[in-house]
């Protein structure tokens, strides 16, 4: 994912995330109040946001199957 920040002169912060880095195409943009500091702060949310919001676009993990799944122990 890359991002870019533009500040605003109203206060705000335009925060723009494309995924095309990963072979995926989803661009997002949002705004938020305050400067680079808060866009930069608000980027984690919005990256899972859009994951989540948008996970059919994104590639399943490759998984290998000896390994055991995630809380699964061997016995």
């Amino acid at each position: 994912m890359t991002y870019a920040i533009t500040v605003n002169d109203d206060g705000t912060a335009t925060l723009a995330v494309d995924f095309s880095d990963e072979g995926v195409g989803l661009q997002g943009k949002t705004h938020v109040k305050g400067g680079e500091a808060e866009a930069l702060a608000y980027l984690p949310v919005f990256d899972r946001d859009l994951r989540r919001n948008y996970a059919h676009l994104f590639p399943a993990p490759v998984t290998d199957p000896d390994e055991p799944a995630e809380g699964e122990m061997y016995e």
